[in-house]
Order: structure tokens, then C-alpha cells, then sequence
């Protein structure tokens, strides 16, 4: 959930990458399409694992998008570190939510009564 929480900060910057550098037009069609995807995907992955997946699914494109798309240096970057992270972000270790486990108490055990002193023989020396 921890994740979860740190995805919907980082994820919404994507959209606006583009704006704000210098980038080509593969690139700024891809970041603008998926970062608005992304951002929708990240608020409905907080109730259902089923977007939860599908966002995943939209950072591990755009992780990969450098290798299908002809990008600078700093398209690349941005494109895989932003992939990545949201990958790892909603389907990482602590992307689960919290769970509480409830178990039942042990039976408390009964009181052994004392038994009677045993009787031994004598060992031969």
C-alpha cells in the first residue's frame, strides 16, 4: 500500500516531461498518452487489482518504448527510469495491502494431576 501511496505522487509527472524539455514527437505522444492513462489507472488501482495490473502494464510499455522508438539520450532516460519505477512501484513487495490475520486461541491446558511417586528397585551394585 506504501507503494501504492508513493506511485500516485511520482506517476503524475510524466504528462508534464514533455512540456517542459525539449523532446521529439514519438516521444511526447507516448509520455502524453500514457502518463494520462497512468494517472487514471493509479487512482482506480487503489480499490481494484485488476488496474492495479493494467498500470503496470502501461509502465513496463513505457519502459520499453526506448527500444521500439527512435529517442535522444534523454528521452531514453526519462522514459525508462519513469517505466521502472512505476513497474516496481504498483507491483512491487509492498504494492499488497495490508491484511489482518485472525486466529483463534490455543486451548488452555488442563492441570496434570500429580501422580503417585513411582516405585523403583534397587540396582544391584
Amino acid at each position: 500500500m506504501l507503494a501504492r501511496c508513493l506511485a500516485l505522487l511520482f506517476i503524475p509527472t510524466l504528462p508534464f516531461i514533455p512540456l517542459m524539455a525539449d523532446f521529439g514527437p514519438a516521444a511526447t505522444a507516448n509520455d502524453l498518452l500514457a502518463g494520462g492513462v497512468a494517472g487514471v489507472l493509479a487512482l482506480f488501482s487503489l480499490v481494484n487489482r485488476r488496474a492495479q495490473v493494467a498500470l503496470a502494464l502501461v509502465g513496463a510499455w513505457v519502459a520499453f518504448s526506448p527500444f521500439l522508438f527512435r529517442m535522444s539520450l534523454l528521452e531514453e532516460a526519462v522514459a525508462v527510469v519513469w517505466g521502472v519505477s512505476t513497474f516496481v512501484l504498483t507491483m512491487g513487495p509492498f504494492s499488497d495491502p495490508h491484511r489482518v490475520f485472525v486466529t483463534a486461541a490455543a486451548a488452555p491446558a488442563t492441570p496434570q494431576r500429580e501422580s503417585a511417586p513411582e516405585r523403583h528397585l534397587p540396582i544391584a551394585a
